[in-house]
C-alpha cells in the first residue's frame, strides 16, 4: 500500500498529536505478525487501526480481530477489512480496562498492535494482571529502556527485542526510532519462591495502601502461601521494621520507583519462614 496516496486520496493529513506514524514496511509488518504464532483460534487486539495495513495481515492468520481506531478519517480506507475484523471506531480505553488490572475475563488471547506512542504507559499498566498468551507490540525504543527502569513494569514483564525499526520505516517520519517486542510475564513468584517479586507486585495490587501495611498483608500471605505457614500481623510487623526500608516510603502509598528497587535490595530473606 502506498500510504501517501491513499491518505492524499481521501484528503486525509496524520495528525502528529494522535501518534499517527504508519508502519509503511511490507515485510516488517509481516515478520511482526509471525512473531505472534497466530492461528485460527486467537482472538486478537489491536490499537490504532490507522490506514489498516497491520489489521489486515493479523487477520489473514487469526480467527477474529478486535481493532480499535479514535479517529473516524480512517473509515474509507478500513472500509474493506476482512469480516474476521470487529472494528470499532472509538477510544479502545474503556475496552481494554474490561479485561486490564483485576480483571481476568479473556476477551482477547492476543495483543498486536502498534501502539500510539501515547497510549504505551496505561496500557501496560492494565496488562499487568491480564491474563494473555503473547504480545507483540510496536513501541518507541525509549520506552523499551523504561520497561526495565519502572519498577512497576519491571515487576511484571520481561521485555525480548525482536526487531529494531529504523524512523524512516514510517509515514509520516516520526521523530523516534522503535522496536517490536514480546512482552512476556515474569514467572509467578509463589512457583518460583521469589519473596521481592511477590511484594513489588503485591504492593501495586494494593497501591491505594500505605507500603507499610500492603507488605505487612503481603508477607502473611506469602509465608501461607508458599510455606504453609501463619505469620502473625506482629511477626509481619517485624520483619518490615528489621528490612530497613525508609520510614518515609512505608508511610506513602507506592507512588514512585525507589521503593520497588528497595524491595528487591532488602526483602530478599526468606530464613524467616524457614526456620519456623
Amino acid at each position: 500500500m502506498d500510504i501517501s496516496a491513499q491518505l492524499q486520496k481521501y484528503n486525509i493529513s496524520p495528525d502528529p498529536l494522535k501518534d499517527q506514524f504508519f508502519l509503511n514496511d511490507k515485510d516488517v509488518i509481516q515478520k511482526t505478525v509471525g512473531l505472534a504464532d497466530l492461528n485460527k483460534k486467537d482472538t486478537v487486539l489491536e490499537i490504532g487501526a490507522g490506514v489498516g495495513n497491520l489489521t489486515k495481515e493479523i487477520a489473514k492468520k487469526a480467527g477474529k480481530v478486535i481493532a480499535f481506531e479514535i479517529d473516524p478519517r480512517f473509515k474509507p480506507l478500513l472500509a474493506d477489512l476482512p469480516k474476521n475484523v470487529e472494528l470499532h471506531f472509538k477510544d479502545a480505553w474503556d475496552f481494554v480496562q474490561l479485561g486490564g488490572k483485576y480483571k481476568h475475563k479473556k476477551i482477547y488471547n492476543k495483543v498486536v498492535s502498534n501502539l500510539p506512542f501515547s497510549f504505551c504507559e496505561q496500557f501496560f499498566h492494565n496488562l499487568t494482571f491480564l491474563d494473555y498468551d503473547k504480545a507483540i507490540l510496536l513501541v518507541p525504543r525509549s520506552f523499551v529502556a523504561k520497561l526495565k527502569t519502572n519498577g512497576i513494569f519491571s515487576s511484571f514483564f520481561k521485555a525480548e527485542v525482536k526487531l529494531l525499526l529504523d524512523k524512516t520505516k514510517f509515514y509520516p517520519t516520526p521523530k523516534t526510532n522503535s522496536a517490536v517486542i514480546d512482552l512476556l510475564h515474569l514467572p509467578d513468584p509463589i512457583k518460583t519462591h521469589s519473596l521481592p517479586l511477590f511484594l513489588r507486585q503485591y504492593i501495586y495490587q494494593h497501591e491505594s495502601q500505605q507500603v507499610r501495611n500492603s507488605l505487612r498483608e503481603g508477607i502473611i500471605k506469602y509465608a501461607a502461601l508458599v510455606y504453609q505457614k501463619k505469620i502473625t500481623k506482629n511477626e509481619a510487623r517485624k520483619i518490615v521494621r528489621e528490612s530497613g526500608l525508609p520510614e518515609s516510603l512505608l508511610n506513602q502509598t507506592p507512588n514512585s520507583s525507589e521503593i520497588y528497587h528497595l524491595i528487591t535490595e532488602k526483602m530478599i530473606n526468606e530464613n524467616y519462614f524457614l526456620g519456623r
